[in-house]
């Protein structure tokens, strides 16, 4: 009898396992990311725009750079790959074309190189959603935002005609009310960027046809923009003063050079006098007198190249010191740019926007809303397992990886409420 009492507990014990196993298969502790097929990856180096390129991974797991290679990177983690590549740059010299044209010769610290994935595979929706098809992928994506995108939940695409026009109303709705609030958050951060002390007013868009976590995603990828461009901006300006920095060093050590060669040549100058008048007086030969001619050629020549290179390095130092005061320039120049293009597309959304609206109202529709549609569906999602791809069953918070597809089924209760 208490074998079998233990028997059961321990049935139910493994069974408990099982199930938090199960449940929490879509949320693991998050691993290092490993490269798949498809994912871009981006190099640059500090100061250098011309280094920068993007490279996919192949079908066949390579990965290829002109200046790195090709080796494999298929199930390798990230932070391996990006020290492959920094190694790779790191050990290698580049030929650099300066502003004025000339070219130089130089190797970088691996903490000037960057590698960084610009680009994921897409995940794909299929099912009950207004825009099946594929979605591009960010990191830290839930199930929610990839609805959003895609329209949200919605059961007219089973019904008839005029059922499929108004979902592509609706689509087309959610669509540039989406463009539009991603331009004026873009508005926002170009001005935050040029120095305005200025809170993002969401009043000035329309209600939002989304769960406010999409609003939230478009405001945080737009920060994280402003602050990776401020970094590559800083970064660029630390190795102009770095460079400006070395210039000085070099130039306080070839001055006092130059100034100890001076003197050694008013020295040498001042000993061939001697050398030349004591030869008139007939006490010194004439190939001592050569001997301390020579020397004072060679001070002078010396003098003479230690000159010429005390120029080169302060040319140099110019040059920077030039490229550091136009580096802000340069940059507020482009952010205004940004400002009138992201201004005039705002512009355009607002006109598409109202145009929507219209025809939503002759059709007799409203806008649409964040709907509570998401309790009658079941969410299947497919991923990329040891055995191919395994089916998990989802909510609308879990965490997507690449390449997942997902598929929206409405119950059938759930059906007319949901086509109204």
């Amino acid at each position: 009898m208490t074998y079998l009492r233990r028997s059961i507990v321990s049935l139910f014990l493994d069974a408990g396992l099982l199930g938090a196993t199960l449940c929490c298969s879509l949320n693991p502790a998050r691993a290092e990311y490993l490269l798949q097929g498809g994912d871009v990856i981006e190099i640059s180096v500090s100061g250098v725009p011309e280094l920068r390129q993007r490279a996919p991974v192949q079908l066949d797991g390579s990965i290829t750079f002109p200046v790195v290679g090709t080796f494999m990177v298929e199930g390798v983690g990230f932070s391996e790959v990006r020290g492959k590549i920094q190694s790779a740059v790191a050990g290698k010299i580049f030929r650099i074309r300066t502003p004025d044209g000339r070219e130089l010769s130089r190797m970088f610290d691996r903490d000037e190189v960057a590698a960084t994935i610009v680009e994921y595979r897409p995940v794909f929706i299929a099912g009950d959603v207004t825009r099946p098809g594929e979605q591009a992928f960010r990191p830290r994506m839930t199930v929610r935002q990839a609805l959003a995108s895609a329209g949200g939940i919605s059961a007219l695409a089973r019904n008839n005609a005029t059922s499929f026009d108004a979902a592509s109303l609706r689509s087309e709705y959610i669509t540039v009310w989406l463009s539009l609030a991603r331009e004026h958050v873009r508005i926002w951060r170009i001005k935050t960027d040029l120095g305005e002390n200025i809170d993002l007013d969401q009043k000035a868009v329309p209600p939002a046809p989304v769960p406010d976590e999409v609003m939230s995603q478009i405001v945080s990828l737009e920060t994280e923009y402003r602050k990776a461009d401020t970094a590559d901006h800083e970064r660029q300006k630390d190795f102009l003063r770095r460079s400006i920095e070395e210039a000085d060093k070099q130039t306080q050590v070839l001055s006092e050079q130059r100034q100890s060669e001076e003197e050694g040549v008013r020295a040498d100058e001042q000993d061939l006098q001697k050398a030349r008048n004591a030869f008139g007086n007939g006490s010194l030969p004439s190939l001592r007198v050569a001997e301390f001619r020579k020397s004072v050629l060679y001070s002078a020549t010396r003098q003479l190249q230690t000159t010429n290179q005390l120029m080169q390095v302060q040319k140099g130092r110019a040059e920077a010191a030039r490229e550091l005061e136009k580096l802000d320039d340069q940059r507020r120049m482009r952010l205004l740019a940004e400002l009138q293009d992201a201004t005039v597309k705002l512009t355009g959304e607002r006109a598409k926007l109202r145009s929507v609206e219209e025809r939503l109202q002759l059709a007799g529709l409203k806008p649409p809303r964040p709907s509570d549609e998401a309790s009658k569906a079941d969410i299947a999602l497919f991923r990329s397992g040891i055995n191919g791809k395994d089916r998990h069953t989802a909510d609308f918070d879990s965490e997507l990886q690449p390449g997942d597809v997902i598929e929206v089924t409405l119950r059938p209760q759930g059906v007319d409420v949901a086509a109204q």
